[in-house]
Formats: C-alpha cells, sequence, structure tokens
C-alpha cells in the first residue's frame, strides 16, 4: 500500500513539474483568423483595444473587446476587404453610462417604471443610422425594445423578438 501512495506521489509531483515547464516565448498565441485588411483596420480604429477575441458572424469579422478608456464590452463588425460595418457597445444596465439626453428620454418613456434588461449603442459609419437600444421587461408584460436616435429622440418601440441585431439589420 505504501509503495502505491510512493509512486501516485511521484506521479503527482511528475505532473505539476511538467505543468509549470510551460514555452510561451517560442509558441506565440495563434494569430487572428481575420485577414490582414480587417486587422490594419481594426488597429488603426482602436489602438486601445484590449482583450481582443476575433469570432465570424455570416461574412462579417467580428474583434469582442475592451478599450483602456471605457468599461463597456465592444463588438466591431468588418467585412473581409477590411471595411468597418458596425460597433456594438453593450452598456448592461447601467443608464448613467449612456449619453444625457437618452437617460432624460427614457425617464420620460412611458416605460421608465420598466426593469432595463440590457442597453446598447449601435455606431455605423453612416451616423444618421446609429442607435441606442434599451431593452426592457415587466413581469406580466411583453419585453420591449425601445429605439433611440443619440440625441435622444424616439425612433420607434417594439415587442423583442430576440434577433440580434447585424450591420445588415434595417431599423
Amino acid at each position: 500500500m505504501r509503495l502505491k501512495l510512493y509512486y501516485l506521489l511521484i506521479a503527482v509531483l511528475g505532473l505539476v513539474t511538467f505543468a509549470g515547464c510551460n514555452d510561451d516565448d517560442e509558441n506565440p498565441a495563434p494569430r487572428p483568423n481575420a485577414p490582414e485588411a480587417v486587422l490594419n483596420a481594426f488597429n488603426a480604429k482602436y489602438p486601445d483595444a484590449t482583450d481582443v477575441k476575433w469570432e465570424t458572424k455570416g461574412a462579417y469579422y467580428v474583434a469582442d473587446f475592451k478599450t483602456t478608456a471605457s468599461l463597456v464590452e465592444i463588438d466591431a463588425w468588418y467585412k473581409a476587404d477590411g471595411t468597418w460595418a458596425m460597433t456594438e457597445s453593450d452598456y448592461g444596465k447601467d443608464l448613467f453610462m449612456v449619453p444625457t439626453a437618452i437617460n432624460q428620454a427614457f425617464n420620460a418613456s412611458q416605460y421608465a417604471t420598466w426593469t432595463i434588461d440590457d442597453i446598447s449603442y449601435y455606431e455605423y459609419p453612416d451616423a444618421t443610422k446609429s442607435f441606442y437600444l434599451i431593452e426592457v421587461e415587466k413581469v406580466g408584460q411583453t419585453d420591449m425594445q425601445l429605439y433611440f436616435k443619440p440625441d435622444g429622440t424616439s425612433i420607434k418601440n417594439v415587442a423583442d423578438n430576440g434577433v440580434d441585431i447585424t450591420p445588415d439589420t434595417v431599423i
């Protein structure tokens, strides 16, 4: 029995020793799967991006990241040729992180007493298409999506259909 414990102890020490021998200097992290044009455009637009993770969604390359100047989570969408298509900034449930005009517009709406589920800002190359989306819920009611222009003007209020917004979504 003691011999088995001895061998088990040696095996555990061996695993711990080898686990600590990581060769990070010789094996750098793999490059993102995005084309060079996309990476160059992203780095030019977001030079202070941190914790960048890439994925593809349909025909788009999407960078999920934060910046050193902001606490919000950001997704930037690019076409394969490096053309920026859209950026989504996720503010969570914090109405105080959005511009005053959006805060005031929400508080003046019929949904001001509802619970905020999520707030996002969708920014497009054509600034006239940019908008804030506030998702709200209330027990016994259908969840709602409230769309606002950056100046606080209400665009529309619709039942939450659960569909994600992409650069191709028509508002």
